[in-house]
């Protein structure tokens, strides 16, 4: 098809464009509708890595689905993470399963390069070893996340390498309200349910978040505080900004607003490059026993971003599991 102006052609991208944002919002709705068909239990490590429950795991197999994604000015994220898992006792479990992610890149971006553009593709196999030790005095969990290189590292899909990430959970309930710390580290910066970041790292960090629940029923609200401390070298790979044959593909500079995700595919420097802290609050209902709903919000401070957050999931084990009446 030709053009007879770049007015013509900006016109079909923009319908293009809507039809992208609409095709989300009808999966979105599509989801909620059929919630039952869909599964959360186990929530995939990458998007919230510590579960906590009061009464521990339920042994037996495990099935899980989560879609979920961020939007911001930087670009957004989608993805839906499933896993497969078994509970060996109410204190040890492993999953393992595959997202499939869905990258929009901003106009921002392709106005100061057309060639960019951003894709859908499978990310990285994953697995998980959980633990979970509840009690009154002191809830504590913890989840292995490990990773290997299948994704697209074109698409920033994948880093090419095999990751590893140790995070850990420590709660204490005053009634409704539970003060809560959680630590990691690892060779990559996780995502979280507040900030499905437009880019992936490789390279060692720590990760921090601290803050308090408040949990009456079936809502809950958190605000807290999260630093991620690199050390070493480190190398970002953008989701927003993938080569494509009009593109300028040469290797990025650290930016100082810390932004060379969207100018460059790859971009290598010191710890600073990822270096990131600000400020998450997030909003979760349980309607039901099998169905969760969130929005989330999250602030980095070095990358000035406000990115805002969903997640829809249904635990088909919890349905499928017997009752006593």
């Amino acid at each position: 098809m030709k053009f007879s102006d770049g007015s013509a052609h900006s016109s079909v991208k923009s319908r293009f464009q809507w039809f992208c944002d609409a095709g989300f919002f009808c999966v979105v709705v599509i989801l909620s509708s059929y919630a039952p068909l869909f599964a959360q239990s186990p929530i995939p490590a990458a998007t919230r890595p510590v579960d906590k429950k009061a009464e521990g795991f339920t042994p037996g197999w495990t099935l899980g689905t989560r879609f979920e994604g961020s939007y911001s000015s930087d670009g957004s994220v989608y993805d839906v993470g499933s896993a497969l898992g078994f509970n060996f006792s109410r204190h040890f479990g492993i999953d393992a399963g595959v997202p499939l992610y869905f990258v929009s890149t901003p106009s921002a971006i392709k106005k100061n390069n057309p060639g960019a553009v951003s894709g859908i593709g499978v990310g990285t196999f994953f697995t998980d070893l959980r633990l979970n030790y509840p009690n009154n005095s002191l809830n504590y969990s913890s989840t292995i996340h490990l990773t290997a290189p299948t994704g697209d590292t074109k698409k920033g899909f994948s880093t090419g390498h095999a990751t590893w990430n140790l995070a850990n959970h420590i709660d204490h309930a005053f009634g409704d309200l539970s003060p809560f710390l959680e630590a990691g580290v690892g060779n990559t910066v996780m995502d979280t349910r507040f900030f499905q970041r437009p880019f992936i790292t490789f390279g060692y960090n720590a990760q921090f978040n601290g803050g308090l629940e408040y949990d009456p029923g079936n809502f809950s609200f958190s605000a807290s505080a999260y630093d991620v401390a690199p050390w070493g070298n480190q190398t970002v790979i953008s989701r927003v900004f993938r080569c494509g044959s009009a593109a300028k593909c040469s290797a990025g500079a650290p930016t100082k607003n810390r932004k060379s995700f969207t100018t460059a595919s790859v971009s290598a420097g010191a710890a600073d490059l990822v270096r990131d802290n600000g400020f998450n609050a997030g909003i979760d209902y349980k309607p039901v026993g099998y169905l969760d709903l969130e929005f989330d919000y999250s602030w980095s401070v070095p990358l000035q971003l406000n990115s805002y957050s969903f997640g829809i999931g249904v635990d088909l084990s919890w349905l499928l599991r017997p009752r006593v009446h």
